[in-house]
């Protein structure tokens, strides 16, 4: 059995002794460009979109990905009793309402008027859709929001922030609120150590 296992032995180098030993080359001349140019994990090579943005989620060319990002803003405008106008100092929450609008193109605001339960509901209905509307007046005619995007309901004294008989509960009830949501379209970010969510 040794002496078969042997000559075995012998048989198989010698087999592996007669091919010819193939050396390879020093260099390998480079055909692609294998740089990252922009760091975002694809070669000059397959590369589609220069100048990535850096940190964002690539796809397998090189070209970021975009995500919608849904975003609200919310308004709060008080009014003194009985009133419907606005006042100077508002202005200043509207125009950040109507900013928010022109970067959100494609979003919709509801404008949402409320008021007191001093005075007769029927009375507070027509009050809360006064103050709803000249909020959307303010926000179409100062701030050139499309009347399109606006609605304006009135709540009257049904959906109060604080439900009961005081004058610090009148005053915060006699409002007007604007909840907006809005989608828009951004890169979407590689996730590292440092990303929140």
């Amino acid at each position: 059995m040794k002496k078969t296992l042997a000559i075995l032995s012998v048989l198989l180098l010698s087999g592996c002794s007669s091919q010819d030993i193939v050396t390879m080359q020093d260099e390998s001349p480079q055909v692609n460009d294998l740089r990252d140019l922009d760091y975002d994990g694809v070669i000059k090579a397959r590369e589609k979109c220069e100048e990535t943005l850096h940190g964002a989620a690539v796809d397998n060319d090189g070209c970021p990905k975009d995500k919608t990002v849904k975003q609200s803003f919310r308004l709060n405008v008080t009014f003194p009793n009985d009133s419907s106008e606005l006042r100077p100092s508002n202005y200043a929450k509207l125009e950040q309402l109507a900013d928010f609008l022109n970067d959100q193109t494609d979003a919709n605001v509801t404008i949402e008027g409320h008021a007191s339960k001093v005075g007769s509901p029927d009375y507070n209905l027509a009050l809360s859709q006064r103050r709803a509307d000249a909020v959307a007046k303010a926000l179409v005619n100062d701030f050139g929001i499309d009347a399109s995007r606006v609605e304006a309901i009135g709540y009257g004294d049904t959906v109060p922030l604080i439900d009961e008989d005081s004058e610090y509960a009148h005053d915060v009830n006699r409002r007007v609120m604007a909840t907006l949501s809005g989608s828009y379209s951004t890169t979407d970010m590689r996730w590292t150590i440092f990303t929140a969510n």
